[in-house]
């Protein structure tokens, strides 16, 4: 959920080939037979949803399968889920103007165009299993239609509306991942970012009061508009997600930079063309440093957000309660590196999510290394990076008696928030550049290049990350991987012991 520059200040703020490497043949090579997601969404004044949702829905496994299963993540911030999207350190901010709840309410499912039953499951509800009327052999598809209405929270989150503007990012009912003969069923978690998904296409038709401004996932293909209604029509081949943001305050930029169209939306910020410019350096620098990005248009969206951002495919949160600019800066480009470790190169979030966290915020340090005019250097983020962690570490040893320094963990096993911030972001970033310093900056990039180009269209697992360095570097990476992973690292004065 990021980022989290915000949590920065529970201790110190932190200062923080080639474009071939995914060619223009990526779309078409993990766009193509593979599932489909369909939508015609309609918003309604008093901020609810009503949607008709048509799937098809491939079986990508070796099994024959009787069901799928889909996440409700909007269901999460019902009035009654246990596993809440916002930890109680936080509710306040969330919900200013005090609890509002959310969630989606299915009222009919077809398959293959014949009623099929359906269940929810989960403790909060938040799992849909749809039982199919005949089996689903290996590589064949099946059409799952579902009629629903959704209910957005007024809450400053990923899903829900502020004053100035309505997020709609894990709203709708997306596929879970079938992998190790079941299917993903992790809930939502504060922690992190609770999500796995795999690459899809998506056409979506959202219509809306004229009044409003949308940012989108994709590519617009069509608008239509008259004096009370808009409707759009975009569209999204091999993505992992869709996500919009509505507004009637935003104001545009638009530039081509290295073949994407980059649109930021804002109201508030008094440096637009400074950002604009920053998101531009971050799209060049990144594609220079770790392979070409493959889609065609990238949003970067101010908004009501209650942490610093939120990445998803072609789009990024950017929160408008940042109080100082870098800080603002900072999440422009965490977001938008978030489009390579996440966006392209997919990962379980809720079982590793420092996966993705640690590159997209070493990535931070790779910007600002490669863009001096920011005058932010290398050394000085891993210094203070490291001055950080370990009053971090010293200050939880003195507050809760121990504390556990492991990054391998699900989201969900973090005791508090800042234990995860730490571990994923902050220890992340030094262990990516301990690594550089051991194999060198030629293989250190050649390295993030192979792994990009490698795993991209797909979901890895920490060990492809290790594998890839060692075969690209020729050397034993392994263990220094595993002591930052599992808490034996020794970072400045701290020799880590994983907790009993």
């Amino acid at each position: 959920m990021k980022k989290r520059y915000f949590f920065m200040a529970f201790m110190l703020m932190l200062i923080v080939l080639t474009s071939g490497c995914l060619s223009g043949n990526f779309i078409k090579k993990y766009g193509t037979n593979i599932t489909e997601y369909n939508l015609d969404l309609t918003l309604n004044d008093d901020h609810t949803i009503d949607g008709t949702q048509v799937v098809k829905y491939k079986n990508t496994t070796s099994k024959i399968l009787g069901e799928v299963c889909f996440h409700l993540y909007a269901n999460s911030f019902s009035d009654v889920a246990m596993n809440k999207p916002v930890s109680k350190l936080y509710e306040t901010k969330a919900y200013p103007n005090g609890f509002s709840a959310g969630g989606i309410d299915i009222s009919e499912v077809l398959c293959a165009n014949q009623k099929c039953s359906f269940a929810l499951e989960n403790l909060d509800k938040d799992i849909l299993k749809v039982t199919l009327n005949s089996p689903l052999y290996p590589n064949d598809f099946v059409n799952i239609k579902m009629t629903y209405k959704i209910v957005i929270p007024n809450v400053l989150h990923r899903f829900g509306y502020s004053d100035s503007s309505i997020n709609l990012g894990n709203f709708y009912p997306i596929a879970c991942v079938f992998e190790n003969d079941g299917w993903d069923k992790n809930p939502y978690n504060h922690n992190g970012d609770p999500f796995y998904s795999t690459m899809a296409n998506y056409v979506v038709n959202m219509t809306y009061s004229s009044n409003l401004i949308l940012a989108s996932t994709g590519t617009k293909k069509a608008e239509t508009k008259n004096e009370t209604a808009t409707k759009t029509t975009y569209s999204a081949n091999a993505v992992r997600d869709f996500a919009m943001v509505l507004s009637d305050k935003f104001e545009t930029l638009s530039e081509k930079v290295d073949g994407t169209q980059i649109n930021y939306y804002f109201y508030s910020d008094k440096q637009s063309a400074k950002s604009m410019e920053t998101a531009k350096k971050a799209l060049l620098t990144f594609n220079k440093k770790f392979g070409k990005y493959p889609y065609e248009t990238l949003a970067v969206v101010e908004t009501g957000f209650l942490y610093g951002g939120m990445e998803y495919p072609n789009l990024v949160m950017i929160s408008d309660s940042l109080e100082k600019y870098d800080d603002y800066t900072n999440t422009i480009v965490h977001e938008i590196a978030h489009q390579w470790w996440y966006g392209v190169v997919g990962n379980n979030q809720f079982d590793y999510g420092w996966l993705d966290e640690s590159l997209a915020e070493y990535s931070v340090v790779v910007f600002y290394e490669n863009n001096p005019e920011y005058e932010i250097f290398r050394d000085v983020c891993i210094k203070n990076a490291i001055t950080s962690y370990t009053l971090f570490v010293d200050v939880y040893k003195d507050v809760f008696k121990q504390v556990d320094t492991s990054m391998n963990r699900k989201i969900s096993e973090f005791a508090t928030e800042p234990e995860y911030v730490y571990a994923a972001y902050v220890k992340g970033m030094i262990m990516f550049d301990d690594i550089r310093n051991l194999i060198g900056d030629k293989k250190f990039f050649d390295s993030l290049k192979n792994y990009y180009k490698q795993y991209g269209g797909k979901n890895a697992v920490p060990a492809n990350l290790i594998a890839v360095f060692e075969d690209t570097s020729n050397r034993r990476l392994k263990s220094v991987f595993e002591s930052y992973l599992y808490g034996s690292a020794i970072i400045g004065n701290v020799s880590e012991k994983p907790a009993n």
